[in-house]
């Protein structure tokens, strides 16, 4: 569930009713691509944060266990290359939930520059179906800029990939 209101974004596309379900999913995209560039989630308020930074002892606790179950059975696989491969996954799987647990222990409440990036990348998603434009002459193509980034860095936790 989004963040920012449906309302705001219909407003800011000036998008007609029909259009709520197209933009509600684009407006789930353009908060997730925000939330994965800051490294962190953010939430309507403080008592959504605080809620959710409390569930995150319990979530790396539950990672962990599934981690160690993981290895428990990979160990018992007797082809080396086959055990090697569900080590590997089960390593992959604990690294990416302990990241989802760190974003949520490094959330914040959303602010006005984060909303604003959101509806930016939403109004490109609303407006443009590729990542680059095609002019007139098809040898002419132009990559479109991120400027939703600049809106979002003064949050990032790390610089990351």
């Amino acid at each position: 569930m989004s963040v920012i209101s449906i309302d705001l974004a219909m407003k800011h596309l000036r998008a007609e009713s029909e259009d709520v379900e197209d933009v509600q999913s684009k407006l789930d995209s353009a908060e997730s691509a925000a939330q994965k560039f800051l490294q962190r989630r953010f939430y309507a308020d403080a008592a959504s944060l605080a809620d959710a930074i409390a569930e995150v002892p319990a979530a790396r606790l539950a990672a962990r266990t599934a981690y160690e179950l993981a290895v428990t059975a990979a160990e018992t696989v007797e082809n080396w290359d086959d055990r090697c491969a569900a080590l590997a996954d089960a390593e992959f799987v604990f690294s990416e939930a302990l990241r989802d647990c760190t974003a949520v222990a490094r959330g914040m409440v959303i602010n006005k520059s984060i909303v604003a990036a959101c509806l930016l990348t939403l109004g490109h998603l609303w407006a443009n179906r590729e990542d680059t434009v095609t002019g007139i002459n098809t040898s002419s193509v132009t990559e479109l800029p991120h400027g939703s980034r600049s809106l979002l860095q003064p949050d990032r936790v790390s610089m990351g990939v």
